[in-house]
């Protein structure tokens, strides 16, 4: 079960993966009176074993400023697992007249006990594009982060590592009863994960 159990600690795979779960984020919009969203989320790397399962809520502040947060916190018999994250996303446009455009921003810190600690940055900016009154967003941006890997017995690697992953994601949002799924696939030159959020609001 353990989602960083299958990497050697010195894969800038498994830097990645920590990196970007702890930034994950997805766009819904908080329209009418509504103000927060709840949910949950499963992330899988397409070329890795394990899941890592996250829950998210989001706060609408004015028209076009989102807050949010997650965090996720499990063991396996590899060890455990904490992750905590925060961010904004930002519409542009005007009240009566918003942008297809959202700017999101992220950070996180994913803790995986003895075997590496990371600390990420993520910028992206996504284009909501509606086709047969189906939504599909399309984003590009960037993240940054800070590896931490232990050796054995716990004791802090002094090789820190700092990677930049460039990436892109598409994804929709289907309407099921009260709720709204949220299927994503993130992808680069270097990684690709799937990514299903199940949101509800009120």
């Amino acid at each position: 079960m353990d989602y960083l159990s299958d990497y050697s600690k010195d894969s800038e795979s498994l830097y990645r993966t920590a990196g970007l779960s702890a930034t994950h984020n997805f766009n819904i919009p908080i329209n009418g009176d509504n103000r927060i969203t709840y949910g949950g989320s499963l992330l899988k790397g397409i070329s890795t074993n394990g899941i890592l399962p996250i829950l998210h809520s989001q706060i609408k502040v004015s028209w076009n400023m989102t807050l949010r947060g997650r965090m996720a916190e499990y063991s396996a018999k590899e060890g455990a697992i904490q992750m905590f994250g925060w961010g904004a996303s930002l519409r542009l446009g005007k009240e009566d007249e918003p942008s297809k455009w959202i700017i999101n921003f992220d950070s996180g810190h994913l803790n995986s006990h003895d075997v590496v600690e990371v600390s990420s940055l993520q910028a992206m900016a996504v284009r909501e594009i509606v086709w047969n009154n189906f939504p599909i967003y399309f984003g590009l941006g960037f993240n940054i982060l800070k590896a931490v890997p232990y050796e054995s017995g716990g004791i802090r690697y002094q090789g820190n590592k700092e990677i930049q992953t460039n990436l892109i994601l598409i994804g929709t949002v289907i309407p099921v009863s009260e709720f709204k799924v949220i299927p994503q696939i993130w992808f680069g030159s270097e990684f690709s994960m799937i990514l299903l959020n199940l949101v509800g609001t009120f």
